[in-house]
């Protein structure tokens, strides 16, 4: 994840963002908190490719990933 990646979340903070993961998953959410002290995001899951790596609940809870898990981040205002 580079400096630009970061600017953008932290940017786009209450917005809806998408975020391609290392392993392949590919998610858009809604970004709570982006700390480069603790190099992570915190976010409210609304899509993803891997529906089976979250639990599913009546209550939607936030996850959390780290920066070094991250590859190219983009605002979804973007085209």
């Amino acid at each position: 994840m580079t400096k630009s990646d970061i600017e953008v979340l932290k940017s786009n903070i209450e917005k809806r963002i998408r975020v391609q993961c290392k392993d392949g998953e590919v998610f858009i959410g809604r970004a709570i908190s982006v700390s480069e002290e603790e190099q992570d995001l915190i976010y409210d899951l609304i899509s993803t490719t891997r529906e089976s790596r979250y639990e599913k609940s009546d209550k939607q809870p936030s996850y959390l990933t780290r920066f070094q898990d991250i590859e190219p981040v983009r605002s979804c205002d973007e085209a």
